[in-house]
This record gives structure tokens, C-alpha cells and sequence, in this order.
């Protein structure tokens, strides 16, 4: 008897298949799950090793032993001439193959249906984005909204001069940070709100739009020695007021931080948030008794809020300074100064050596004064992490969370950690998380895309840039990253697009002049890419953007020649190129690993 006769007669090819079939099955409903949970990409990687693994066994079990009307049973011990054993095995025959029909034609949908959708949501031009879908059912994939959420719309400004415009502001800011402190509420963040302010579309409209169960609007009126505060909480679903409060009371720093407690605890009572007495003392808490102060730092943070030029930061660091000065022991404004320098450095502005020493000491100077103060810890966590001190910027990060789980800018920020330490499954989990809670800020999903794109993710890479590009079409880093994704998977002419819109919108920027050359260089289009290069001195690329093109046209010599250069430039510029995927082509090159020993990476 031949093996393939007595594998037949064993009914292993049967196991085979009908393995093969439930380990399918089980991946669809694992992936579902894994979407809905947040899950980092190792889970599925580990399921899907496990279930390969699980294929020879099973064979070996299918061999080695057989299913009876009785049981399973060793092969040995089996009748096959009994009539019932006969039976059985038409019974199983017709499961097996109803169950390979369901998934065929689900495969089919899923294939020719659901993929249509998708293909119809990518980009048809270089200046079109295609036909819409439903925005919401994309950025909350069909959550239920969630009881206890909220959106806080800006607080009109009913002074007679707009100057008081960062007053208003401020408060809506206190708020809000107020709020986030709360752990299971869920409070939608400044900037996904700032968009409704003086809008005409109906609560319910925004509420919708934010995936929040309540809306809360008022204004801020300031008249001499007066100030004057009226807000309402309002049920999206009814449009009912829960509850309408006004306070008129004489412009006193204390005053102003009474009312913004009062309104966090009213807002958390109604939305039945936990309160726990520490919580409560945190919120009830007035950081300063210098209403100077106090005005100081929300013109600062009102400059910071703004396009971060170098004026803005300039101006903002003076305004904190003025505040420190009025009241030397106020934290908030140590941390606003610290942050301020942070982005001086971060924007190419200033010198490392020039601020880093005053943002650290104005950090820490923070802390000690208020141990509770989240802007300050997240001051303390930016600095380690630009000074590579991951480990104990992940515990300054942690403290940030516990003190503010609602924060989008707390999350975003210790994704950046994570990203920076190249821990890109749990980057992406923490971006999610402030894209959650603040939906519309353009920077956090395009961190988000950029952390998806690093932990490989294509298929993600380009569903996220569509919802990015539906909110924003003219979001030059959405194509950016989606010409990327599109480039490492073969669709070549759409990252061609792609990379063409990006330029279309900000034309200046280098990073997308050299990313063409990039798309060329995985296309086979050898000569278009080099032609870019040539231009690569005149127009500042990246050295570390050409390299990895020079890495695709298979020119390693140059390759690491940009790459060495680069390091004696600026070695930080590098840390990203040990997980970068267009880097594939350098990675069995010797000197490879000799730039990792260097840059003191795995």
C-alpha cells in the first residue's frame, strides 16, 4: 500500500483541512478582537506561530488515531467496514464541506466587497481624494458612545475687548486639565474642540461628531474687578440642559480657581464619575495666590497654543518668566517655561546647550513645588527622552498618567518615548489612546501613522492615513506616509500619486522631494530617482533619507557613505534607521552592524 493511499485511509488529509479551515476561522475572529482591544502586533504574530506549529501535530494526531461513534480511538483499534463508522464519516464529509463553502464565500465578500470599499477610499488623483465614507464609523469604528464623555466647546468671550480672548482660553484649558484628571471619563481634548467654537451645527451634530454622551458650552465675561461665568451641561441625545450654573463674582485668582472647581465636580457628579476624596483635594486645589501670576501663565500658554514660531516661544518664555517673578513658588509656570525652552530646541530655534540646563532645572524646580502638577512631569519626561534616558523617562511618563489617564498630550508625549525607544507595538497602542481623545489634532495621527508604518503594519498604515486625509485632505503628511506604505507594498503608481500630493501642498519640504526618489527607487526606476539625487546637495535632503534610496538602487557603497556621514553630523538623526523597513536592503551588509554598535543600538 502507497503512503498517499494510507494517508487517505487514515483521513489525515481530512485533519489537514479541516485544520486548515478552523485555524482561518479563528485568525478572522482573532484579528476582529485584537482591533477592538488595542492588542499589539506581537499577539497575532505569536497566534499565528502557534497555529503553524499546530498543523504537524495535528497530521501526527490524524495518523496516529481516528474519530468513531464510540470516540476517538487508536487507528488500530478502528473497524472501518462497520456501517455507523460509514455514516459518521459522510456526516463529517458534508460539515467539513459546509464549512469550507461558508468560508469561501466569505472570503469572496471579504475579497471582491469589503476590499472594494477600501480600494474606492484611496486616492483616484493626485488632487482628489475620492468618493467620502462615513467619517465617525472610520475614527470611533462603531463604539458605543461611552456614558461618562464629554466635550467641552470653548467659552464664548463676552468682554467688551477680544484682547481677553486668552483669558477665556485659559479657563477652558484649567478646565479641561481639570477633567482629565478624572480616570473613568472620557473628555474629549482642546484641539478636536476648538473646531466647534461659534459653530451653528446643533449639540447633537457635535456630539456625534465627537462620540460624546454630553456637550458642556458657557462664557466668560471680565469687566473691571468682576468676572462673570455661565455654562450649561447639556444631554446630546435630548438636548435637555442636566444643569445650568452662573457665577458672578469679583476677579480674584482664588475666585477663579473655586469656579473651575465647583465645575469639574458638578460636570462629574452629573456624568456619575468617581470622586475619591485625593482626587477631589486635587481639584479643590489653588496652585497660586497671585492673580498676576496667574494671568502671566495663560499668556504664555495662550502664545504657545499658537503657531510655534520663534517670536511665539520668545514671547511665551518671557511671559512665564514675568510670572515666576510675581510668585516664585507657582509650578505651573516653572513647567511652562521648561516647556517653552523644550520647543525652542525641538524647532531648531536654540541651541541644546544654550536652554537644556534652565528647562531642566525649571522642570524639576516644578515638581518639587507641586508633586501633583502633570505638565510638569511631562516637561521632565521630554527632556529625558531627548536625552535618551528611556528607562527613567517611562516612570516620569507613568507618574504623568496616573495624575491625568484622560490627557491626550500625556499620551502622544510617552508614545514619542516609546517610538524614540523603538518600542513600536506599545507606541501605537498609547497614540491611539490620545487619538481617542482627541481626534482632530493633524500631529497626533500623524505620529500615529509614522509608529504604524515603523512596527510594519502597511495594510494599517494606509487605512489610517485615509481617515487622516478625509479629516484633513490637504495634510501633506498623511500622503507622505501613505505614499510610504503604498511604496513596500508594490502599488507603485499610487505611492507615485501620493508623494506628488504631498509635494502639491508643501513643495518646500525636503523630506518629500527625496521620499519621489524613493518611490522611483522601488519601482525599477533607476534613473528618474538618481536624477532626484543629483539635486540632493542644492536642496538639503536628508543624508539619511538619500542613503536609504542609494540602499533600494542597490548602491550599498553609497548607501553607508551618507550614512557615515550623517553620524558624524548628528548621530540622533539615525536612531529610527535600525527599525526603518526601507532599510531592508543594508541589513546583511557587515557594516551594518558596525553602524548599530556605533549608534549603541540592537
Amino acid at each position: 500500500m502507497s503512503l498517499f493511499t494510507e494517508l487517505k485511509r487514515r483521513n489525515v488529509f481530512k485533519v489537514g483541512l479541516a485544520y486548515s479551515v478552523a485555524a482561518w476561522l479563528v485568525l478572522q475572529v482573532a484579528e476582529l478582537a485584537a482591533d477592538s482591544f488595542e492588542a499589539p502586533v506581537w499577539v497575532m504574530k505569536m497566534l499565528i506561530t502557534l497555529l503553524v506549529l499546530g498543523f504537524p501535530l495535528a497530521l501526527i494526531l490524524g495518523w496516529l488515531f481516528d474519530l468513531t461513534p464510540e470516540g476517538i480511538r487508536k487507528e488500530r483499534e478502528v473497524d472501518r467496514s462497520q456501517p455507523a463508522y460509514q455514516a459518521l464519516g459522510r456526516k463529517l464529509d458534508f460539515a467539513i464541506i459546509a464549512v469550507l463553502v461558508l468560508a469561501v464565500a466569505y472570503f469572496a465578500w471579504d475579497k471582491f466587497h469589503a476590499r472594494a470599499i477600501l480600494t474606492a477610499q484611496q486616492p483616484a488623483t493626485t488632487t482628489e481624494l475620492g468618493p467620502s465614507i462615513d467619517q465617525q464609523a472610520r475614527i470611533h469604528a462603531a463604539d458605543r458612545v461611552p456614558a461618562k464623555s464629554i466635550a467641552v466647546l470653548p467659552f464664548a468671550t463676552r468682554s467688551d475687548q477680544q484682547a481677553d480672548a486668552w483669558f477665556s482660553q485659559g479657563i477652558h484649558d484649567d478646565l479641561l486639565t481639570q477633567l482629565a484628571k478624572i480616570e473613568d471619563m472620557r473628555v474629549i481634548s482642546r484641539t478636536s474642540v476648538m473646531q466647534y467654537a461659534n459653530s451653528t451645527l446643533p449639540i447633537r451634530d457635535i456630539a456625534a461628531e465627537l462620540s460624546v454622551a454630553t456637550i458642556l458650552e458657557g462664557g466668560i465675561q471680565r469687566a473691571g474687578d468682576r468676572v462673570r461665568i455661565n455654562a450649561q451641561l447639556i444631554d446630546a441625545a435630548t438636548d435637555a440642559h442636566l444643569w445650568a450654573e452662573t457665577w458672578d463674582k469679583e476677579l480674584s485668582v482664588s475666585n477663579i480657581f473655586e469656579i473651575q472647581s465647583e465645575l469639574a465636580t458638578l460636570i462629574a457628579t452629573a456624568l456619575k464619575a468617581e470622586l475619591a476624596p485625593e482626587l477631589q483635594a486635587r481639584i479643590d486645589d489653588k496652585p497660586t495666590k497671585s492673580l498676576a501670576a496667574y494671568d502671566f501663565t495663560l499668556r504664555g500658554r495662550y502664545l504657545m497654543d499658537k503657531e510655534l514660531s520663534q517670536e511665539n516661544l520668545e514671547g511665551a518664555a518671557a511671559q512665564f518668566r514675568q510670572a515666576i517673578e510675581a510668585d516664585p513658588e507657582y509650578a505651573a509656570a516653572w513647567a511652562g517655561l521648561s516647556q517653552a525652552l523644550l520647543e525652542m530646541v525641538g524647532w531648531f530655534y536654540r541651541d541644546e546647550s544654550e536652554v537644556l540646563p534652565e528647562a531642566w532645572q525649571a522642570a524639576e524646580r516644578a515638581i518639587a513645588l507641586d508633586p501633583n502638577l502633570t505638565v510638569a512631569y511631562l516637561a521632565l519626561g521630554d527632556l529625558q527622552r531627548m536625552t535618551r534616558q528611556f528607562e527613567a523617562g517611562e516612570q516620569t511618563f507613568r507618574k504623568a498618567l496616573a495624575l491625568s489617564p484622560g490627557s491626550a498630550d500625556t499620551h502622544a508625549r510617552y508614545s514619542d518615548l516609546l517610538r524614540d525607544a523603538r518600542r513600536f507595538d506599545e507606541s501605537v497602542v498609547e497614540i491611539r489612546r490620545a487619538v481617542a481623545l482627541d481626534p482632530h489634532l493633524m500631529r497626533i495621527r500623524e505620529s500615529l501613522l509614522q509608529n504604524i508604518y515603523f512596527s510594519r503594519d502597511f495594510p494599517s498604515t494606509l487605512r489610517e492615513a485615509q481617515i487622516l486625509l478625509e479629516l484633513e485632505p490637504d495634510a501633506a503628511g498623511g500622503w507622505y506616509w501613505l505614499s510610504l506604505a503604498q511604496t513596500l507594498l508594490g502599488q507603485h503608481t499610487e505611492a507615485e500619486q501620493a508623494m506628488r500630493r504631498a509635494l502639491e501642498i508643501d513643495p518646500g519640504n525636503s523630506y518629500y522631494g527625496v521620499g519621489l526618489a524613493f518611490v522611483y527607487a522601488f519601482a525599477g526606476r533607476d534613473d528618474e530617482a538618481l536624477a532626484i539625487l543629483e539635486h540632493a546637495e542644492e536642496k538639503r535632503f536628508s543624508l539619511v533619507e538619500v542613503a536609504l534610496v542609494y540602499g533600494a538602487l542597490g548602491d550599498l557603497d553609497q548607501a553607508f557613505a551618507y550614512l557615515d556621514r550623517a553620524f558624524a553630523e548628528s548621530p540622533a538623526a539615525l536612531y529610527y534607521i535600525a527599525a526603518d523597513p526601507g532599510a531592508d536592503a543594508m541589513r546583511s551588509d557587515p557594516r551594518w552592524q558596525d553602524l548599530l554598535n556605533r549608534l549603541a543600538v540592537d
